[in-house]
């Protein structure tokens, strides 16, 4: 309901006693949807406290921030109401007529007043702030029958079987395994969290990902879906003489595995960027009909060239599981989009900053001011403001 007329025309029926039990609803959806027009309809049960509400909306003329286009128009609209009394003096009958057109006129201004209560929300000026701390064990699993269970911050893992437990073996809840049921478990910016999946293979999740899993491990193959970045350790698993395949699909490809160790990262924010560091073991990656195989100390990646493969340090690529930064030959962009993750940020280079490296290594548990400050060295500066609900970091030379 998006016209004003149809809201006046909604309180005429409520006041004349004729609304239906369908646009009650309606009017009262509207009335809900924000404080100000649940006020609103409190109000208009007494004619002068309508008038005075409106007179109050509009006796704000002094307020120098409102653009001239707002401030005639309240001026205009005061005046219609001052003619409306002069035309229309209180009595004890209600002229419905003058009582909705103060109704009308209310809501337009309560309209305007909201839109720019929102547009000052979004425009919110920015408040200077020294420091942000690092992330945690942060995490929720999702049920397929839509229950969340947020779990606690003071463990880091949990396990799967016929029930979820923390590592420690505290119960969180019984579960039924049914074959063809999934579950995910997902971190914000700023969360990580391992789980052992019922196959006894174990994934550490890096921030802002999330993976999606069987709640038992049956059948040909294993499948998980992954979005974000997990770190795998992969049990093997044999049936009839026969190794059971374990596959992790993401929106670029799907990695092969039998059992091995390597980390996969597969954010959808970052084009052409799934990457997967094998650490020891094989595993073939599968993208647009193509076929990759990858052997210890090789990086596969996933770009609009296709698949393709180069030999790495792969300390850099799985220093996050041991809650370290590792920055060698890292462009500053990605830099900043591993640490805003991490510190739940948003940045902006400037764009006089040229193409840089970095070259660091920063333990994961300091600080965004003692990160930064490493960082400085290599000739940056930041500025970090809180905007709205949002922390940005703005890097210039």
């Amino acid at each position: 309901m998006n016209s004003n007329a149809e809201i006046v025309s909604l309180i005429r029926k409520r006041m004349e006693g004729t609304i239906t039990e369908q646009e009650l609803r309606m009017l009262e959806s509207w009335g809900a949807s924000d404080p100000l027009f649940s006020d609103l309809l409190k109000k208009v049960e007494d004619e002068e406290l309508l008038l005075s509400e409106l007179k109050n909306r509009l006796a704000i003329k002094s307020d120098h921030s409102k653009s001239d286009w707002l401030m005639k128009f309240e001026e205009k609209t005061l005046a219609k109401v001052r003619d409306a009394e002069a035309e229309h003096p209180p009595r004890k009958k209600t002229n419905w007529g003058w009582y909705l057109s103060c109704a009308a006129l209310l809501i337009s201004v309560l309209g305007i007043g909201l839109i720019l209560y929102r547009s000052q929300i979004n425009q919110t000026k920015a408040i200077s702030i020294s420091d942000l701390a690092p992330g945690g064990n942060k995490a929720k699993i999702t049920l397929a029958d839509g229950r969340v269970i947020e779990l606690n911050e003071n463990q880091d893992a949990v396990v799967m079987g016929d029930e979820l437990a923390y590592a420690d073996g505290t119960l969180i809840q019984d579960l039924n395994n049914d074959e063809d049921s999934y579950a995910t478990i997902s971190t914000p910016r700023g969360g990580q969290y391992q789980i052992t999946l019922s196959d006894g293979t174990k994934v550490w999740l890096n921030a802002d990902s999330k993976l999606t899993y069987p709640l038992t491990m049956r059948g040909k193959e294993r499948v998980v879906e992954l979005d974000g970045e997990a770190y795998f350790d992969v049990e093997s698993k044999i049936v009839g003489g026969k190794k059971i395949p374990f596959k992790i699909k993401t929106s670029e490809q799907v990695v092969e595995v039998t059992g091995t160790q390597f980390n996969l990262k597969a954010y959808a924010d970052e084009q052409y960027e799934n990457r997967t560091t094998l650490v020891e073991g094989s595993v073939v990656l599968h993208a647009a009909g193509n076929i990759l195989p990858l052997k210890a100390g090789e990086q596969g990646f996933n770009d609009q060239r296709g698949l393709h493969k180069k030999q790495v340090d792969i300390g850099q690529y799985v220093a996050w599981k041991d809650n370290q930064f590792v920055f060698e030959e890292v462009e500053l962009g990605e830099a900043m989009r591993i640490l805003s993750r991490w510190y739940d940020f948003d940045f902006e280079i400037d764009d006089r900053v040229k193409r840089t490296y970095l070259y660091a290594s920063i333990s994961r548990g300091k600080n965004l001011k003692e990160v930064l400050k490493i960082i400085e060295g290599s000739g940056f500066k930041f500025k970090l403001e809180r905007i709205g609900e949002r922390n940005k970091l703005s890097i210039f030379n």
